[in-house]
């Protein structure tokens, strides 16, 4: 499967939020965690992942949703 980033953010929360949207509109996700947890929100980021083909909608719904602008 190839897959494709659709958003990026240092919130945790955010992250989780947006994969239960996404979740929820049966669009399977995952998440690569890129922060260093020694300097926690400073250095890094969390990249939230879905599949090549769902990277459109998948978008779309969090811009609906208002966790991407």
């Amino acid at each position: 499967m190839d897959e494709s980033m659709v958003m990026f953010s240092i919130s945790q929360l955010k992250i989780m939020t947006a994969q239960h949207i996404l979740k929820e509109a049966g669009i399977q996700s995952f998440v690569i965690d890129k922060m260093d947890s020694a300097h926690a929100g400073i250095f890094g980021d969390i990249e939230l992942y879905v599949a090549k083909e769902n990277q459109v909608e998948a978008k779309l719904i969090l811009i609906e949703n208002e966790i991407l602008t």
